[in-house]
């Protein structure tokens, strides 16, 4: 078996977000964060903020534009109206950067209010923006609610607000990471780089399509917790993994997918015709991934190659193993040809 792990280790740096990135992140979201915790109204409704997201969970990957922070208000719980807390948000952000419509760089969302930070000296490409989404959010019980993306239903009796609670979530995940049940690759905690891989799969073979990242990252701490994926090299990791959440997309329909935390299903809710598309085309990249891990070294990279695809770092972002030609085939050897000695007569 293929276990190529040197080049898995070269994917996953080609797919991580890199240092100059994460500290920029952290530059951005350390910025909003003050600047919402220093306003007067939010003050008073004990506000609380936090880094959340996949950039707060070591699970995302490169580009790594988005940056998502919680403003957690403590004193606030689902009896406030979703308007008002949104619109206390937001004032203090637009009266910092400006409304994107007239020439600033706030901007509202269905229920997070975005912040974009331009890159200097890159007009265009994976790295010609970031940004800071603010999600709002007061106490519902042990855990916490956002307002509900549809706006029409914030004056409404019920389903305004939105049982959440991303920290959670992150606490749950680090902790299986490096508990005894997560497998191992070479001394390194396997389950966040899977996260990575699955993500990087996700985003070449579906795009803008749904199910989006975190969806995916459910699915596959859901199937690395019941302990079905076992191993100790990259290759059959992902392999299980793959088959594993296109199985579970294919069931998502009529066993919805759960928040890990909360134990209820997802909010908001896959289309059924969404779940049957990355059902399949999980599907197809399982069977891939099947067939890699019983080929020679360099077939084996060309199937891994089609699975996680490229990004502007690396093209693609899983490398050949050395000897390898790019059609698959093993380079020949070229044996010098040895000149016959000079002799001399006479």
């Amino acid at each position: 078996m293929a276990t190529l792990r040197s080049q898995f280790d070269q994917a996953l740096t080609n797919i991580e977000i890199n240092k100059d990135k994460a500290k920029r992140a952290i530059n951005v979201h350390t910025e909003i964060r003050d600047v919402l915790e220093k306003d007067e109204k939010l003050t008073e409704w004990g506000v609380d903020t936090k880094l959340i997201g996949s950039y707060s969970r070591d699970t995302g990957i490169y580009p790594g534009k988005d940056v998502d922070v919680f403003v957690k208000l403590t004193k606030l719980d689902t009896k406030s109206e979703p308007k008002d807390v949104y619109n206390a948000v937001w004032d203090a952000l637009q009266k910092e950067y400006g409304d994107a419509k007239e020439g600033g760089r706030a901007e509202q969302q269905a229920r997070s209010v975005k912040v974009t930070f331009p890159d200097k000296g890159i007009s265009s490409g994976a790295n010609s923006s970031f940004a800071v989404d603010a999600v709002p959010a007061v106490q519902d019980g042990e855990h916490w609610a956002i307002p509900t993306k549809d706006r029409n239903r914030w004056t409404a009796s019920t389903g305004r607000w939105v049982t959440t609670d991303p920290e959670r979530f992150g606490d749950m995940s680090s902790t299986f990471s490096t508990s005894q049940l997560s497998p191992v690759v070479g001394g390194r905690n396997a389950y966040k780089p899977i996260v990575k891989l699955m993500r990087q799969a996700r985003r070449t073979h579906l795009g803008d399509k749904r199910p989006r990242g975190l969806f995916v990252e459910f699915a596959t701490y859901e199937a690395w917790v019941s302990g079905t994926v076992t191993g100790d090299e990259w290759g059959p990791l992902l392999a299980q993994t793959l088959r594993l959440v296109a199985k579970r997309f294919a069931d998502a329909a009529i066993w919805p997918l759960c928040d890990p935390v909360l134990g209820t299903p997802v909010e908001p809710p896959v289309d059924e015709k969404d779940l049957a598309n990355a059902a399949a085309v999980f599907s197809e990249l399982a069977d891939l991934a099947d067939q890699a891990l019983n080929l020679d070294d360099c077939q084996a990279a060309l199937k891994w190659r089609k699975i996680l695809g490229s990004n502007d770092r690396a093209d693609p972002v899983f490398p050949l193993p050395p000897g390898c030609e790019a059609s698959g085939n093993r380079m020949v050897p070229i044996v010098p040809v040895s000149r016959p000695e000079a002799r001399s007569f006479g």
